[in-house]
C-alpha cells in the first residue's frame, strides 16, 4: 500500500535538502535523475513515492522540476555517463543525483560538468520513503555541515605530525600535508560557498593529505562501490592488514577479503602502474546519527554507505590515483575504522571514536536550536 501523506519528520527533511542544502529558488530548473533498476532491487534503491514528494515541494517553491528515468547497467571499467543524464545536467539550475552508480567521486565527468555550467549538483541519499523517514535524515543539515567544519580546523594549512591508533592493532605516524587535492583547495572550505557538489545527507569532511607514513592499520569494512567490483562484501569476514612503509602498502595480509584486495589491485597495475599501492588520504565521516534500522533499509551496500558517513567513522584511500585519459575514472577504494584516536600535533580529532568536533560550542549552539530533531543528545521521544 502506498503513503497516502507525509509525516511532519519526511516533510522536515525534504525542506532540509530543498532550502538548506541545495537551496533551490523560484524559477530554477531542477532535474531529478534516478535509475529505473533500483525499483526492482538493483543497487540504485529509489522510490517512487520518495521521488513524487520532491518533486511536489520543489513545486511548492515556484520551481520546474524534471523527472528522468535511465536504465543503464554499470559496466566494469567501461562505465558510462548516460549522454541524456548529462544534457539534463547542463540545461539545469540544480540536478538531483539519487543514483548509486553514477556518483563524482568515481565519475569526475560528472562534477567537472556541473562546475563548468555552473550548476549545484546534489547527491541525494535520502531516495525511499524510510530512509526519509530516519534520524539519520531528520537530523537537521546546518548541524551536520557545522560539524564538518569545525573537524576541520584543526588541520589548517597542514604541517604538523599525525598518529592513529586502535585497539584492533591500527598504530600508524605521518605527517599532515597542507590540501592540494584538485577539488579541496582548503580543509575548512563549506560547500554551500557557490554552486557545486552538495551531498544530502552530509556525510564527510576533506580528504586530509599525509606523508611520511609508516605503521599497520587493522579494518574490517571498505566504502560499497569498488567493494562489488573487488568481488566482496564492503563488511568482510576476517580483517584485512596493511602494512604502510613511506606511504606505500607493502603487504597485504588476512582471508578471503585479503587476497581478493591482492588480486584486484594486481589486476589494476597495467592501467594506473605502482599509484594502486599509495597511502595519500584519510579522513572521516561527519554525521551524529548515520545508523539506520533494517526496516527502513534492508539493501547492504546502501547501509554501508550510510555508516561510513558517522562521526567514528575515519577512512583512508588505497591508491586513489587521480583519473587520466586512459583511465577516467578515480579509484576510490577505502579502508574504515570505527573506534580509533586521531592525534594531530596537540589536537585530538578521534577519541576512541568520538568526533570531538562534536563537543565545539558553536556544534552545540546550533544543536540547541533544533530540541525536536534527532542531533547530538538522545532522540526526541517523537523519533
Amino acid at each position: 500500500m502506498e503513503p497516502i501523506g507525509l509525516t511532519r519528520g519526511v516533510a522536515l527533511a525534504i525542506n532540509d535538502l530543498l532550502d538548506n542544502c541545495l537551496q533551490v529558488k523560484p524559477g530554477d530548473e531542477v532535474v531529478i535523475a534516478s535509475h529505473v533498476d533500483g525499483l526492482y532491487g538493483g543497487d540504485n534503491l529509489v522510490e517512487p513515492q520518495a521521488v513524487a514528494w520532491i518533486q511536489a515541494a520543489i513545486q511548492a517553491r515556484d520551481a520546474n522540476p524534471s523527472i528522468l528515468w535511465i536504465d543503464e547497467p554499470a559496466r566494469m571499467h567501461k562505465w558510462r555517463v548516460p549522454p541524456v543524464f548529462m544534457a539534463a545536467l547542463k540545461a539545469c539550475n540544480v540536478f538531483i543525483n539519487n543514483s548509486f552508480d553514477l556518483t563524482i567521486e568515481e565519475l569526475k565527468i560528472i562534477q567537472e560538468t556541473a562546475t563548468e555550467h555552473n550548476v549545484t549538483l546534489g547527491r541525494n541519499f535520502a531516495t525511499t520513503v524510510g530512509l526519509l523517514s530516519s534520524p539519520w535524515v531528520q537530523t537537521p543539515y546546518e548541524l551536520v555541515c557545522e560539524i564538518r567544519y569545525q573537524a576541520c580546523v584543526p588541520f589548517g594549512k597542514g604541517g604538523m605530525s599525525y598518529e592513529i591508533a586502535d585497539e584492533n592493532g591500527t598504530a600508524i605516524k605521518g605527517t599532515i600535508l597542507p590540501p592540494n587535492h584538485p577539488r579541496f583547495t582548503t580543509y575548512t572550505r563549506r560547500r554551500n560557498e557557490g554552486a557545486g557538489y552538495r551531498p544530502f545527507p552530509e556525510w564527510v569532511f576533506p580528504p586530509i593529505n599525509v606523508a611520511d607514513t609508516n605503521g599497520t592499520i587493522v579494518f574490517d569494512r571498505m566504502l560499497s562501490w569498488w567493494s562489488r567490483y573487488i568481488g566482496i562484501s564492503p563488511v568482510f569476514k576476517d580483517p584485512i592488514h596493511l602494512t604502510i612503509e613511506k606511504n606505500k602498502i607493502t603487504r597485504i595480509e588476512g582471508g578471503d577479503e585479503a587476497v581478493a584486495l591482492r588480486n584486484f589491485l594486481k589486476s589494476m597495475e597495467p592501467k594506473l602502474g605502482a599509484s594502486v599501492y599509495n597511502f595519500p588520504e584519510v579522513h572521516s565521516g561527519v554525521h551524529p546519527r548515520a545508523e539506520v534500522s533494517p526496516q527502513q533499509c534492508s539493501h547492504p551496500l546502501i547501509r554501508r554507505v550510510i555508516d561510513h558517513s558517522e562521526s567514528c567513522n575515519i577512512h583512508f584511500h588505497i591508491g586513489a590515483p587521480w583519473p587520466k585519459p586512459e583511465y577516467p575514472y578515480w579509484l576510490h577504494i577505502t579502508g574504515d575504522l570505527r573506534s580509533a584516536t586521531w592525534r594531530v600535533g596537540d589536537h585530538l580529532i578521534h577519541d576512541h571514536g568520538h568526533l570531538t568536533a562534536l563537543d565545539h560550542p558553536r556544534v552545540k549552539e546550533i544543536a540547541e536550536k533544533y530540541p525536536d530533531r534527532p542531533g547530538l543528545g538522545p532522540w526526541p521521544a517523537s523519533w
